[in-house]
């Protein structure tokens, strides 16, 4: 089955007709493919901004995106390097009306994978590409039953044109467990999907995604900053998680670090927390609306271990917020990656 992608101001439609992609020569005509599967040149997709590989095999550096921070220490993350332009020709709308979001895309939002067997890595793909989304840590023995695995990925949303699977690597010998799955044409209203990938007898894992068709792709930030009282060291460990209304009773890790991986913070200047993943998908709506949940432990060398634990709510109109405690502050950012504000 083959896409043609008509890209304008009002959003990126997905059209649909059997046969090969066929590509367009008119410079003018609306409707710009993404590019040939099959070509070796890169090339551009006007509902992602961005330079893909023209190759869609996968492979070791072949449409795979590895997220090598999240490999090393899974809390690597992106930041705002990883911001891309508007191209020129995308339609604007005037001023007035800038807080307006011009090109969204359909996406995946991964909630939940679950498994009772063991995992060494798992990847994600969409059409396009593929990002690993897990990583066992190190030394971590899995727990029996069903286990709810923290994710570190993928950085980028997954797009939602096709399919979506998973490639899973487990600790036995022989090949990788790939499949995916169909993910309908819905154009109106997020979908929560699960599906069970079954890796032999007794042998289960399960995933619950959200299909949605226009979505944001959000970038948080947190920043942390501790008061200069000289030599004293700080570390931080615990978790900050992500939470919006569509996303039901789940929510998405942005930062876990366990308690013998202490984060080191140093006094006197701000420490941007290494989230991982540091994107998440969100559906467009005025009533945007997301919520993230903070639950830090600071460790100090010459005081008590101080908890904290609390949840910020960001809006439409309401970017960043901030919690100040005893010897500092907690600030979460976020900002839009395709819009126009």
């Amino acid at each position: 089955m083959g896409k043609v992608w008509d890209c304008n101001m009002y959003g990126t439609k997905l059209k649909k007709f059997d046969g090969c992609v066929v590509h367009t020569t008119n410079e003018g005509d609306a409707t710009a493919l993404p590019g040939d599967c099959f070509s070796n040149e890169p090339s551009r997709d006007c509902a992602n901004f961005i330079d893909i590989p023209g190759d869609c095999e996968y492979g070791d550096n072949n449409g795979v995106d590895i997220d090598a921070a999240a490999l090393e220490d899974h809390n690597g993350g992106g930041g705002e390097d990883d911001a891309t332009a508007l191209p020129e020709d995308c339609e604007r709308c005037p001023e007035e009306y800038d807080d307006i979001f011009l090109c969204t895309r359909r996406a995946v939002q991964v909630l939940a994978i679950r498994a009772n067997f063991p995992i060494i890595t798992i990847y994600g793909f969409d059409w396009q590409i593929e990002r690993c989304i897990y990583v066992r840590p190190e030394e971590e023995v899995q727990e029996e039953g069903m286990v709810d695995l923290v994710l570190v990925g993928p950085r980028r949303i997954f797009m939602a044109y096709g399919a979506f699977g998973l490639d899973v690597i487990t600790g036995d010998e022989g090949p990788s467990i790939e499949e995916g799955w169909d993910l309908g044409d819905n154009e109106y209203f997020p979908e929560e999907y699960t599906q069970t990938i079954w890796g032999g007898p007794g042998r289960k894992l399960e995933i619950t995604y959200l299909v949605i068709p226009n979505a944001l792709e959000i970038n948080v930030e947190v920043r942390l900053k501790f008061n200069d009282l000289g030599s004293r060291s700080r570390a931080v460990c615990g978790n900050i998680k992500a939470r919006a209304p569509d996303y039901g009773n789940k929510s998405v890790h942005l930062f876990s670090c366990e308690q013998w991986r202490k984060w080191s913070v140093p006094s006197g200047s701000t420490s941007v927390l290494p989230l991982s993943p540091s994107v998440i998908a969100l559906p467009y709506s005025w009533q945007l609306e997301l919520h993230i949940d903070v639950d830090l432990t600071v460790c100090d060398n010459q005081e008590e271990d101080k908890h904290l634990k609390f949840s910020l709510e960001l809006t439409h109109g309401i970017r960043s917020q901030e919690r100040e405690f005893d010897d500092g502050q907690v600030e979460v950012i976020t900002w839009h990656t395709l819009s126009l504000i």
